[in-house]
């Protein structure tokens, strides 16, 4: 009789043993994506509370209208105008790789343009990066899916892409938001034209 109640005491002690141990994984498991969902909180905030990046995105998603400019890129007004009307010939304009400087002369906006893409093509390196380290998922950070299939509808952005060094961080970025399991991966916005056309049209 006392070696049964030995085992059955053996038993209780090494099946709480392994509740322990599980309820001990799983908070560690919690504890880590809390600390995933925070790091990225962290870059969408940077993101969110800069209005030169927020520019950037409104570049990119309108076809025209007046533009708020942040504080940052009204220098480059002569007037320190609070807004631009957004010009896609413009745009497109901007992007060439091979503008020249007395091109950029042209148009306060084209400078304007330049400067707000190239903050918001570093920003997505920074989360290129953090994925790649594993700072965070591409579940924890589900909104960059969309602009990832945005980049991939501006046509006239792809040659900056190249031309200036984003374009592994780019295509890092599509791996993982458009072939990977991702509420983006089967998004398709229509490629934006609009800039080519009215480029032809100039």
């Amino acid at each position: 009789m006392p070696s049964e109640t030995a085992t059955a005491i053996a038993y209780v002690g090494a099946f709480v043993g392994l509740v322990g141990g599980g309820v001990a994984l799983f908070n560690s498991w919690k504890a880590a994506s809390w600390k995933r969902a925070e790091f990225a909180n962290t870059y969408l905030k940077d993101f969110n509370n800069s209005p030169e990046l927020v520019f950037a995105g409104r570049c990119l998603d309108w076809n025209g209208g007046k533009l708020v400019l942040p504080d940052s890129l009204r220098p480059y007004l002569s007037d320190g105008a609070h807004f631009i009307q957004h010009d896609r010939r413009i745009f497109a304009k901007a992007l060439r790789p091979d503008l020249t400087i007395d091109e950029m002369d042209t148009d306060p906006r084209i400078q304007i343009y330049r400067t707000s893409m190239d903050s918001f093509l570093s920003w997505l390196c920074l989360v290129t990066s953090a994925l790649d380290r594993k700072l965070f998922s591409v579940a924890d950070m589900q909104d960059v899916g969309y602009w990832v299939a945005t980049i991939q509808s501006e046509v006239v952005l792809h040659p900056f892409i190249i031309a200036y060094g984003y374009q592994e961080n780019i295509e890092k970025l599509i791996r993982y938001y458009r072939r990977k399991q991702s509420p983006y991966k089967n998004w398709v916005f229509p490629i934006n034209v609009e800039s080519k056309r009215n480029e032809v049209g100039k």
